[in-house]
């Protein structure tokens, strides 16, 4: 690899993982605003011998109007509100492979973990207004495209353009070509030039786009073995480009439920920030309210760390108790994420009521955590994590008159897990004193 110019930002360590890769993982860098200035790192496949790739306006299958939205393009700063973000995401070109998981949400610590040092970025998205983020990412031939949907809360867009310009000022520091898009006046496409050396000495090289559509940011990575071409690029990046425009401003596809969930909601702890500024929770708008069957679905996406086992216990007392009605608010800080849902559970479960959702939390691959204050009966759990994770998460379940209350936090390592115990004992006792009928 070519020394740094002393103009030019480090060029950091790239990683990422996918499960069933049999080719190296290479390292590269790749300078990248995020939020207040952080230089991005990303992990993609290499390995293949070059492929001609096929015309691509010729491989892409044609798109249903529920994918596409309007066929009226909106304005640039209309947002793209409580809709499924995945919609906003290209279809892939016709004889794109991909792997199992390469297409899904991303909740902050795992965006955080495509990071060299998990710690700035994550401290940075979460003070930044960040909602939430889907990644795509498939091969074909020997090109890798990644492509990463960020959006964020603020409806001005200001935290948005915000990260677009920054992460242009700093692409421009490092040399390649800057290709001109259409429909973006901020947005960027540049193609590197210099290479950038694999983990076994292959030279590969890369290109990267930064645009936004009102408060989505739309990032993609492009690697190749053979200097990434100019005309590929454009036409895949303007196609995603083309994806934003067409997507209407929608409202909220999750409208509340449950007759009693705004009772509960107002039992739920202030946020610092204020309720609805907190990253969404997995899927699930924050500060939101849900019926039965999301309570549910909820619950199960706040348990994703958990290993198979005491996640799948905990799912089946949970259905054996039964869910009426939850409420969701997230409570970001610059170290960790808490999120914290309510769910009254339907009166004379089986066994020895709610209890019995905490003790499901303990078993194979994970830790006991630290102990809730005043609750003997409460639970919190450690994943195990490999040793080489960036980041950590920390499981908690209480009870109280008939409510679950389910706490989630995660952050970079090191993780402090007495304040989310700390604040599952204030919800709790809070829950105690008015029943969640306030």
């Amino acid at each position: 690899m070519q020394p740094d110019r002393p103009d030019q930002p480090p060029r950091p360590g790239l990683r990422h993982r996918f499960a069933g890769r049999t080719r190296p993982l290479i390292a590269l860098g790749a300078a990248l605003g995020v939020v207040g200035g952080v230089a991005a790192g990303y992990a993609v496949q290499y390995g293949r011998p070059p492929t001609p790739l096929p015309p691509l306006a010729a491989g892409v299958a044609a798109q249903s109007p529920q994918t596409t939205g309007d066929a009226t393009a909106r304005p640039a700063a209309a947002p793209w509100a409580d809709g499924d973000l995945e919609m906003l995401l290209a279809p892939r070109p016709e004889g794109a492979t991909a792997e199992r998981d390469s297409r899904r949400q991303l909740r902050l610590d795992e965006l955080s973990e495509l990071y060299e040092d998990a710690t700035g970025p994550f401290k940075r998205l979460a003070e930044g207004g960040f909602r939430r983020a889907v990644m795509d990412e498939w091969h074909r031939g020997s090109l890798t495209v990644r492509t990463i949907l960020y959006q964020f809360r603020d409806t001005n867009t200001a935290m948005a353009a915000r990260y677009v310009r920054t992460g242009v000022e700093q692409q421009r520091k490092w040399f390649g070509v800057d290709v001109k898009l259409s429909g973006t006046a901020a947005g960027e496409l540049r193609v590197h030039d210099e290479t950038a050396e694999s983990l076994d000495g292959e030279p590969v090289y890369q290109a990267h786009a930064l645009a936004r559509r009102g408060g989505v940011v739309m990032e993609m990575i492009f690697q190749d073995t053979a200097r990434v071409d100019e005309n590929t690029a454009k036409t895949l990046t303007e196609r995603q480009l083309d994806q934003l425009r067409k997507a209407p401003a929608r409202t909220s596809q999750l409208t509340a439920e449950g007759t009693g969930a705004a009772a509960l909601r107002a039992e739920l702890l202030p946020a610092r920030s204020g309720p609805g500024n907190g990253p969404d929770a997995g899927r699930f708008r924050d500060d939101a309210l849900y019926g039965p069957a999301r309570s549910v679905m909820l619950a199960a996406e706040l348990l994703r760390p958990l290993p198979d086992g005491p996640k799948n216990a905990f799912a089946a007392a949970l259905r054996r108790h039964g869910a009426e009605e939850s409420a969701v608010r997230t409570y970001p800080g610059a170290d960790q994420v808490r999120e914290v849902q309510l769910v009254r559970l339907k009166a004379g479960g089986p066994g020895n009521g709610p209890a019995d959702l905490a003790a499901a939390l303990v078993g194979d691959g994970v830790r006991e955590g630290p102990r809730v204050p005043g609750h003997p009966d409460a639970r919190c759990v450690l994943p195990e994590r490999p040793g080489a994770a960036l980041t950590a998460s920390m499981l908690c379940a209480g009870h109280a008159k008939g409510v679950l209350v389910l706490l989630t936090a995660y952050g970079p390592n090191e993780l402090d897990t007495t304040q989310g115990a700390r604040q599952l004992s204030r919800q709790l006792d809070r829950l105690a004193a008015h029943g969640g009928t306030a």
